[in-house]
C-alpha cells in the first residue's frame, strides 16, 4: 500500500493546498484553517525554525492540547526536516523534563503556564521556546514564529527518515521514544483508508489527545492525507463531543468503547444530528455485544474494533464491520501488507487457536527506540515486533487479545487471561471500567480479583457481578472478590496500572461496595 506518492508527512498540507486550497483542514473552537492556511503557516514555522538554527534531524517538542498550533508546529517541524516530538500533556514537570533531555530537544512549543511549570528543569540543548496562550520570559509568542516568509516547499527527506518520536509510557521504568518514520506514518494512513474506509469527503472528530498515536496517525495524518477535514476537541466532554458531531456533520469517529457507552446512555440524544456518522472505530478495551447493539441503533455507521501500538505507528489489526457483533471478542485481522503471528516463549510459531505472544511484521513497525539499541533489540527481531500481548489467532486470521504477557494470572498452573474476564465484566450493566489482576492466595499462588468503576448513577452489587461471571466463565476464572473504585489508575498514556491495583489489594479494601 502507498499513500499516493507522498514522500513525507510535511507533503500532506503542501499537496492538499494545491489540490483544494479553500477546503477546511482543521476546525476548532476559534474557527477554521483551510489547507492553504495550514500549509502556509507550517512553512512559515519551518522558516522560523531554520532561521533560529533548528534544522534537519533536530528534535522539536510539542507540548500542547488539541489546538491548531499543534498541527502547525507538527507539520512545520517536518517541513524544516526536523523531528516532531509530541509530548504527553498529562506528564508532571519532571517527566516532561526526562523526555526533553532524553531526545535532546532543540525547540519546545507549549503554553506559557506549562513553560513556567518547567522552570526548575534543566534542558542542556533547548535553544528555542515558543509559547501559545500567553507569554513567558525568554520565549517567543507563537504568532511571532509565523512572521518569517514561508519556506518555498517542505524539506526533502528520505521516506525512511525519522519523522516523529512518540514516547511510550511504559508501566515500569522510563518511557522510550519510538522512532516513527515518514514511511511508517504514511503506511498507517493507507491502512486507515483500506480498513476503515476513510475517504476525501470525511470529517473526523479528534477528541483523543494528539500526543497519542491513534489521534495523531489514524485521525489527523490519515484524514488530512486524503484531503479530509478534522475537527479538534481541545478536551473531551461528552455533551460537547455530540454537539461537535452534530454541528460539523462528522462522518468518522475514533474513541474508546466507554465513550460510545456514555453516548448511548444520554437522555438528550434527540437534540443532536448523528445521521452522517459513517465510521465508528474503537480500541483500547473490549466493547461488549450489548453496547455494540446500542451503538448500532444510535449511529448509522460501520463499527470497527481496532488494535494497535505506538511501535507499529498505530493500526495493527482491524475487525471488519460485518463482524462487529458476532466477533465482538476479536480485534480483527492484520492490516493489509502486514503479518501477525502467535509464538511461544522460545519464539516458535504456534498453531491456530493456541495462546502465546503476538508478534507483528510489516512497513508499520517502527525503526526502534531512540538512543536505546538494547531495548530495540529486545523488542524487534528480524523485523518482527514483540508486542508483549498474549493473543490467539484463529484459522480465519482473526486475533483475540487476552492479556499483557506480564499480567497473565497463574492460578495453581491454570492460566487466566485478564482481558477474557474483563470482557465479561464490561457486559454487566452499569460497569464503566474493569480490570482483573492476580492477588496472592495461600494454596493456588494467585487468584483473580476484579476492580470495577461504575457508570454515573449506577448502583452495583459485587455478588451479582460474581454470579454474572460464574454464568459465563469457568469457575477458576471467576474473580474471588469485586472491589469498587471511582476510577482505575492509569499511567499518562492511559494504560491501566495493574501493579498499583495489586498493591491496593494488599493494602486492604478502600470501599466494600457501592
Amino acid at each position: 500500500m502507498s499513500m499516493d506518492g507522498y514522500r513525507s508527512i510535511a507533503d500532506i498540507p503542501f499537496r492538499q493546498a494545491r489540490l483544494d486550497p479553500r477546503r477546511t483542514a482543521l476546525a476548532h473552537s476559534g474557527g477554521a484553517l483551510s489547507f492553504a492556511d495550514l500549509d502556509e503557516r507550517s512553512r512559515r514555522f519551518a522558516s522560523f525554525l531554520e532561521r533560529s538554527g533548528v534544522g534537519p534531524g533536530d528534535r522539536v517538542a510539542v507540548l500542547l492540547p488539541n489546538l491548531p498550533e499543534f498541527a502547525v508546529a507538527y507539520f512545520g517541524a517536518m517541513a524544516a526536516g526536523a523531528v516532531a516530538v509530541p509530548v504527553n500533556t498529562r506528564l508532571a514537570p519532571p517527566e516532561v523534563g526526562y523526555v526533553l533531555r532524553d531526545c535532546a530537544a532543540a525547540a519546545l512549543v507549549t503554553t506559557a503556564p506549562r513553560l513556567e511549570a518547567l522552570a526548575g528543569e534543566a534542558f542542556p540543548v533547548l535553544r528555542l521556546r515558543v509559547t501559545v496562550r500567553g507569554q513567558a520570559p525568554g520565549a517567543i509568542p507563537f504568532p511571532a514564529s509565523l512572521a518569517a516568509p514561508p519556506r518555498p516547499q517542505p524539506a526533502e527527506v528520505e521516506p525512511g527518515a525519522v519523522a516523529t518520536l512518540l514516547y511510550t509510557s511504559g508501566t515500569t521504568g522510563f518511557p522510550k521514544g519510538a522512532m516513527i518514520t515518514h514511511q511508517n506514518a504514511l503506511f498507517n494512513a493507507a491502512s486507515c483508508r483500506a480498513t476503515l474506509g476513510y475517504r476525501r469527503e470525511d470529517v473526523g472528530l479528534v477528541s483523543l489527545p494528539l500526543f497519542h498515536v491513534t489521534a495523531l496517525h489514524s485521525q489527523l495524518v490519515a484524514l488530512l492525507a486524503l484531503g479530509g477535514s478534522v475537527v479538534l476537541q481541545e478536551e473531551y466532554d461528552t455533551r460537547q463531543a455530540l454537539a461537535l458531531v452534530s454541528a460539523h456533520g462528522a462522518t468518522a469517529l475514533f474513541f474508546v468503547p466507554a465513550i460510545y457507552k456514555l453516548f448511548t446512555l444520554r437522555d438528550d440524544l434527540p437534540r443532536y444530528d448523528l445521521t452522517r456518522v459513517r465510521v465508528a472505530a474503537y480500541g483500547g478495551a473490549p466493547m461488549d455485544p450489548e453496547t455494540v447493539r446500542a451503538v448500532q441503533r444510535l449511529l448509522p455507521a460501520e463499527l470497527h474494533n481496532c488494535y494497535g501500538l505506538t511501535e507499529c505507528s498505530s493500526l495493527a489489526t482491524v475487525l471488519p464491520a460485518e463482524l462487529a457483533l458476532s466477533r465482538a471478542d476479536s480485534v480483527g485481522r492484520a492490516v493489509p501488507g502486514t503479518e501477525a503471528e502467535v509464538r511461544d516463549e522460545a519464539g516458535q510459531r504456534l498453531p491456530p487457536g493456541e495462546a502465546g505472544e503476538l508478534w507483528l511484521r510489516g512497513p508499520h513497525v517502527v525503526k526502534g527506540y531512540w538512543g536505546a539499541p538494547e531495548k530495540t533489540a529486545q523488542a524487534i527481531r528480524d523485523g518482527w515486533l514483540r508486542t508483549g500481548d498474549v493473543a490467539r489467532i484463529d484459522r480465519d486470521g482473526l486475533v483475540v487479545i487476552l492479556d499483557r504477557v506480564k499480567d497473565m494470572i497463574n492460578r495453581g498452573g491454570e492460566k487466566i487471561y485478564g482481558l477474557e474476564v474483563e470482557n465479561v465484566l464490561y457486559a454487566f450493566p452499569g460497569v464503566a471500567e474493569a480490570a482483573v489482576v492476580g492477588v496472592p492466595h495461600p494454596v493456588f499462588g494467585e487468584v483473580p480479583a476484579a476492580f470495577v468503576a461504575a457508570l454515573p448513577g449506577a448502583s452495583l452489587d459485587p455478588e451479582a457481578i460474581r454470579r454474572h461471571c460464574a454464568s459465563r466463565l469457568a469457575d477458576f476464572k471467576v474473580p474471588v472478590a469485586v472491589r469498587f473504585v471511582e476510577k482505575l489508575p492509569r499511567n499518562p498514556g492511559g494504560k491501566v496500572l495493574k501493579q498499583s491495583l495489586k498493591r491496593a489489594w494488599e493494602a486492604g479494601p478502600e470501599e466494600k461496595s457501592r
